[in-house]
């Protein structure tokens, strides 16, 4: 039996452990200062451990002591996987070449398993950040093809899984309908979103566009990326989420800056609030945000609100799980804990049921669907609520902001005319409501 059919078995017969797993990134440069008994397995259900990779002869290379059989030991002892994590930022060079050939990527296999084997790894993660040609996409497609045939005459059991990015720059490059035959799960870097590559100090990873339409995206418009455009099966996906944050020279949110962005861990940030820093909340990324009391800088992170807003959103979008980059990074000791809000707001079973009745009870439809000169968009509420309603496009860009307003319990008509996608081209856009507890989507057909 391959890992296609397998995948299609469980995700008919879906169990709740499956819809509601957490995948926590453990970097070698955080081992010594944070053991692997310090990890909540009440929380993560999967550890990546980072990184290793491919050299260009297809041997694998590791950063200082990353490879230590107590570790993975520890793991199973809690009832939890571990995978050897492949690539990370600056280790592209040695998969462009190991996977070329049939010989490289025969030997690069054989290498990785030799891994597996010795160290007792439950699968590998694929991080390669990132391949930039179709030779590139092809041979990627190879590797993974020919990396599950071994695996499976090994041991079936054993997992491949896969980092990937939001955005078309570097996802154009991936063959997202051809690895889903064979990656058991995908872990989505909806972080990194604004920094010192951008125009503005942005947040690092904001649930919605801010300011709204900003062309740099958001984690919604990255997973509708990966789902709407890419085809992802949503239980197949899981939604990153940084426990580190962004700090710019900069005097207030999506304003200019100067000189370089410092990445700081969460636990460090967590010591400035209100010790020289003020704390803001910006409604439209639904993130926080710190300011110097002098101005001369801010903050971008997350918090235990952030998180939430982003668990509700992923269990509304009905998406596999969460990813963590990375552990160690926390503030674990702390009631404003990001783990801790994680375990709550997503690990929590009666919690996932409410938000799943809550997202019954509102409904959302359009009449007439498909149309061409205008259509009469119908929503209903449980509950008294603030209400957003916009139009996104197939890529999961924000092209028109129709509502933002409060609403009464009941049913409500708003028209979209014409008028509001004249210059958008024909075809499928999606109406997205959000209230303050869903986000819920209509598709809709536009004939030009």
């Amino acid at each position: 039996m391959n890992k296609y059919l397998k995948y299609l078995i469980v995700i008919y017969g879906i169990s709740f452990s499956y819809s509601q797993r957490v995948v926590g990134y453990y970097p070698s440069w955080v081992q010594s200062s944070y053991d692997i008994s310090q990890i909540d397995f009440g929380i993560y259900t999967h550890i990546n451990h980072a990184f290793a990779w491919p050299n260009e002869e297809g041997e694998i290379e590791s950063d200082v002591g990353l490879f230590d059989i107590s570790v993975t030991d520890y793991v199973h002892n809690q009832n939890s996987k571990i995978l050897l994590s492949l690539g990370g930022w600056g280790h592209a060079n040695g998969f462009v070449n190991a996977t070329s050939s049939h010989e490289l990527r025969a030997i690069t296999i054989s290498n990785i398993l030799d891994v597996i084997i010795l160290f007792g790894y439950d699968g590998i993660d694929i991080d390669w950040e990132y391949p930039q040609s179709n030779e590139q996409k092809n041979n990627l497609n190879l590797f993974i093809m020919e990396l599950d045939s071994v695996f499976l005459s090994i041991d079936p059991d054993l997992l491949i899984t896969m980092a990937l990015p939001t955005t078309n720059w570097s996802g154009q490059w991936y063959d997202i309908s051809f690895l889903s035959q064979y990656i058991d799960f995908f872990n989505a870097m909806t972080y990194d979103i604004h920094g010192s590559w951008t125009n503005h100090a942005g947040h690092n990873s904001p649930l919605f566009q801010s300011p709204p339409g900003d062309s740099h995206g958001s984690v919604e418009t990255g997973i509708y990326y990966l789902v709407n455009s890419r085809g992802i099966i949503p239980e197949k996906l899981n939604m990153g989420i940084p426990f580190w944050g962004k700090q710019y020279n900069a005097s207030t949110i999506n304003g200019s800056f100067s000189g370089n962005v410092i990445d700081l861990r969460y636990y460090e940030i967590v010591e400035l609030i209100n010790n020289g820093w003020v704390e803001h909340w910006d409604n439209n990324a639904q993130c926080p945000y710190l300011i110097k009391e002098d101005e001369s800088q801010i903050i971008t992170y997350d918090n235990p609100q952030s998180i939430q807003a982003k668990t509700n959103f992923a269990q509304s979008r009905n998406l596999g799980g969460i990813m963590v980059w990375a552990l160690g990074y926390d503030s674990d000791d702390s009631e404003l804990s990001l783990s801790n809000m994680i375990q709550s707001s997503w690990l929590d079973i009666q919690k996932g049921k409410n938000i799943n009745k809550i997202s019954e009870q509102i409904l959302i439809n359009s009449y007439p669907n498909p149309f061409n000169s205008q259509t009469q968009i119908e929503f209903s509420l449980p509950f008294k609520s603030n209400v957003q309603i916009n139009i996104f496009n197939i890529l999961g860009q924000n092209i028109q902001h129709l509502v933002k307003d409060e609403f009464t319990k009941g049913t409500h008509y708003i028209q979209l005319s014409q008028n509001k996608l004249l210059n958008n081209s024909s075809g499928i856009y999606f109406i997205q409501i959000t209230t303050d507890q869903i986000v819920k989507s209509h598709k809709i057909v536009y004939l030009k």
